[in-house]
């Protein structure tokens, strides 16, 4: 596939080796830089430097011949106008953008679509911090949390610790554990445990698994020790993630919200009125206002605001000080190795870019791929595939996992078959709709995956 992406920030950088990487004709547009050419000599694509919304630049980037447009620029107009000019000039068949503001977003539904500006899927970063933080908050002790299967299935990463129930036994009694979940990965000391069903669940070994979504915290408390999620929340904010989830999570919580800047959290006050978030204009890393607000008797800290050194030094006090569970937004990969070495004082490290980048490609549809989700800093992939074809066209259908040849270091989880999870036995057989659960350890692979499940060229799909 012919792919433009504009924007060569985290996102769009990451969107675009991935591609690449994938086999697609990737080429990227942003203002000339010097990141831009460093970028150019590591990564196997196209650069155009120039506008991105520019017809001129646009066109000399090879617009005309392009199947797909992703504007995923900082600037929501900037994006906006890129993909008009895509549609109306050039007549890209797929066009999505990256949109943060909450005027456009509120009127999304009237604004975006074949009825109005020619934007095919509206992705903003915001709405998928706020969703992957409330899972994690529903999910104490969680390092990543993704849905798949239409929310019917979880995948959950952990860090195992003692007086977890079953510390001590064997990764297959894990899945034997009510007989509900089904491993993906483990990681040992930063590597992957070969045969690991075998091996001895051991405090700070990595996990991966996925089960059905309410059986998540049974499962969850096999391999750490859960404590209640309580009902009071502070967040050190200064984002529009962090007024999105202040909102959101004060339909469930008491919370707190502190602004740094006395201007924002006037506009704030005035923005959230009628809600049940508490505004304070204070400095989150005061030791005064902590003792002052009593900050000590929250259940949950949010570090949501634009430092990622503020958020660190904020989640390190509280944790200290207070022994308050933790969360930090990092968004810098230099401060998220600083966050991974202080992760006895810092609970949860959540990075919105990695979401943002696994909302993108899921929502770009590879073929067969339903939704994915990368791990691990990018270098570990879940993916749902729908199983497509016959038993004459499809290296599936009809046959055992065991029978499959997987690229290496890929793992099936469960499947959803008519609308029922189920958990492969020694009979089970693909069956053309099925919608599988992989895991790759390496997610260079998943090409290698998709190309394995693809129907041959014979096969007709039913419409």
């Amino acid at each position: 596939m012919k792919i433009i992406i504009l924007g060569a920030g985290y996102v769009g950088t990451e969107l675009a080796t991935y591609l690449a990487n994938s086999g697609h004709a990737v080429t990227l547009v942003d203002k000339p830089s010097a990141e831009l050419d460093r970028i150019a000599m590591r990564i196997d694509l196209r650069v155009v430097q120039g506008n991105p919304s520019s017809p001129v630049v646009l066109r000399n980037a090879g617009a005309e011949n392009t199947e797909l447009l992703v504007a995923a620029t900082a600037d929501d107009e900037v994006n906006i106008t890129a993909c008009s000019i895509g549609a109306f000039l050039f007549h890209i068949p797929r066009r999505i953008a990256r949109i943060r503001s909450s005027d456009y977003l509120q009127e999304a539904d009237e604004i975006f679509g074949d009825h109005g500006i020619p934007i095919d899927h509206v992705i903003c970063p915001e709405h998928i911090a706020t969703d992957d933080i409330a899972r994690l908050i529903d999910l104490p002790g969680a390092s990543a949390v993704s849905v798949f299967f239409d929310g019917m299935l979880t995948v959950i990463s952990a860090k195992c610790q003692l007086k977890g129930k079953l510390i001590g036994h064997t990764y297959s009694e894990f899945e034997s554990y009510e007989n509900k979940a089904s491993l993906l990965s483990v990681f040992r000391n930063g590597k992957y445990l070969d045969g690991f069903r075998g091996e001895f669940i051991a405090p700070d070994d990595e996990v991966f698994f996925c089960c059905q979504t309410e059986r998540a915290l049974s499962q969850l408390s096999a391999l750490k020790p859960l404590h209640g999620g309580g009902r009071e929340i502070a967040i050190a904010g200064g984002t529009h993630v962090a007024d999105a989830l202040a909102v959101r999570l004060s339909e469930r919580f008491r919370v707190k919200l502190i602004e740094p800047s006395t201007d924002r959290a006037l506009r704030i006050s005035d923005r959230l009125y009628g809600s049940e978030v508490e505004i304070y204009n204070a400095d989150p890393t005061s030791l005064e206002f902590m003792n002052e607000e009593q900050l000590q008797r929250s259940d949950i800290f949010i570090a949501a605001s634009p430092s990622d050194e503020s958020n660190i030094m904020a989640s390190m006090l509280m944790h200290r000080l207070h022994n308050v569970r933790t969360m930090a937004i990092i968004r810098g990969e230099g401060y998220n190795r600083l966050a991974e070495n202080t992760a006895s004082e810092i609970d949860t490290v959540v990075t919105p870019n990695e979401a943002t980048v696994s909302a993108l490609l899921s929502n770009i549809r590879q073929e067969g791929v339903e939704n994915m989700r990368l791990f691990r800093k990018g270098q570990s992939e879940a993916v749902e595939l729908v199983i497509e074809g016959s038993h004459f066209s499809s290296r599936g259908i009809g046959r055992k996992p065991a029978e499959l040849s997987l690229p290496s270091g890929t793992n099936m989880g469960l499947v959803l078959r008519n609308e029922r999870v189920i958990r492969p036995d020694d009979n089970f057989k693909f069956q053309e709709g099925d919608h599988a659960l992989f895991f790759l350890n390496d997610q260079k692979q998943v090409r290698k995956l998709i190309r394995y499940f693809r129907p041959r060229a014979f096969w007709i799909p039913k419409w």
